[in-house]
């Protein structure tokens, strides 16, 4: 077992988790984890402190390989839903959706993946970006929400 797997503190329920992943996966202890059985994460990634892992019951977090995610960023499979404006929010139950992401992505600080986008492999997203919709290989994408700005070359 990856040393660093062996440190992460899960702080919803019990003292560790049971995560997919393959070598040399490197995960900071600050990281927050739900529903650890539903996530994946390829060979070389790191994933740095105080981030959110939050894989639905029903849903899955994918992460391919070598990619980088920095401080604070957001991943949740599952949202309330809203659109009966006649039911109280707080009623209307969630929705789960996957999150894939694909091989060397590099998510800047506090940006936030919501559910059901896939982002392709080679792209960047800006720091403090909000990701509503899916991203091209190998776009960089920034703002609120997310848009693309350039792609690699």
């Amino acid at each position: 077992m990856n040393r660093v797997i062996n440190y992460i503190l899960r702080r919803i329920k019990g003292p560790f988790y049971k995560i997919n992943y393959e070598k040399d996966v490197q995960i900071a202890k600050s990281v927050n984890i739900l529903n650890s059985k539903n996530i994946y994460i390829g060979e070389g990634t790191y994933i740095n402190g105080n981030t959110f892992l939050f894989a639905g019951k029903n849903s899955k977090i994918i992460i391919g390989k070598n990619c980088l995610i920095s401080y604070n960023v957001h991943l949740r499979t599952s949202t309330h839903n809203y659109l009966n404006k006649d039911v109280l929010i707080k009623e209307q139950g969630h929705s789960e959706h996957d999150i894939v992401i694909g091989d060397d992505v590099w998510i800047g600080f506090g940006a936030q993946i919501m559910s059901g986008v896939t982002i392709g492999n080679g792209a960047v997203i800006g720091a403090g970006s909000i990701v509503t919709k899916n991203v091209e290989e190998y776009a960089v994408v920034a703002g609120v929400p997310a848009k693309i700005i350039k792609y690699r070359e």
